[in-house]
């Protein structure tokens, strides 16, 4: 058996298995809400689509996921009464997903959720030591990293 104290631990994994904790704690208030249909697999739908809907091509970017497995999601969802999809107004060919009134309850509950767990979050993170904003942090390196991928004129 290998020595667990041998296993590099990286950035990427901590950031993600705090990721995790965060959704999996989400999915249980939403299930103590009566939301007890909703899994953490749904929560890529819900933290990407837009108020007046999105098209499914745009919603499987934004999640970094194949159009087929949002394409399910999206499905599973709207059997479940918390999407629909209507013709989008700018483009008569094109679909948008959007919230139903079920879909919107259920997602004002996981803003105000998120908006709890992450104070608890970001609680912790200064209790272990972190003496700034990390959401600012991390904001301004994303808006950093985005500067550098511009291309300059000139």
């Amino acid at each position: 058996m290998p020595d667990e104290r041998s296993r590099v631990v990286t950035l990427i994994a901590l950031l993600r298995e705090t990721a995790r904790l965060m959704v999996e704690e989400l999915v249980e208030r939403l299930h103590a809400a009566g939301y007890r249909d909703h899994t953490a697999a749904h929560h890529p739908v819900f933290e990407n689509i837009d108020r007046e809907g999105t098209r499914l091509t745009v919603l499987a970017a934004r999640a970094g996921m194949t159009h087929q497995s949002m394409g399910e999601l999206v499905q599973t969802l709207e059997r479940r009464g918390y999407l629909e999809r209507r013709s989008d107004p700018s483009d008569r060919r094109a679909t948008l997903v959007l919230l139903t009134r079920h879909g919107r309850e259920a997602a004002r509950r996981a803003v105000e959720e998120i908006a709890e767990i992450e104070a608890a979050w970001l609680e912790r993170f200064r209790q272990a030591g972190l003496a700034t904003d990390l959401r600012a942090v991390l904001e301004a390196a994303l808006r950093e990293r985005d500067a550098e991928r511009k291309p300059r004129v000139g």
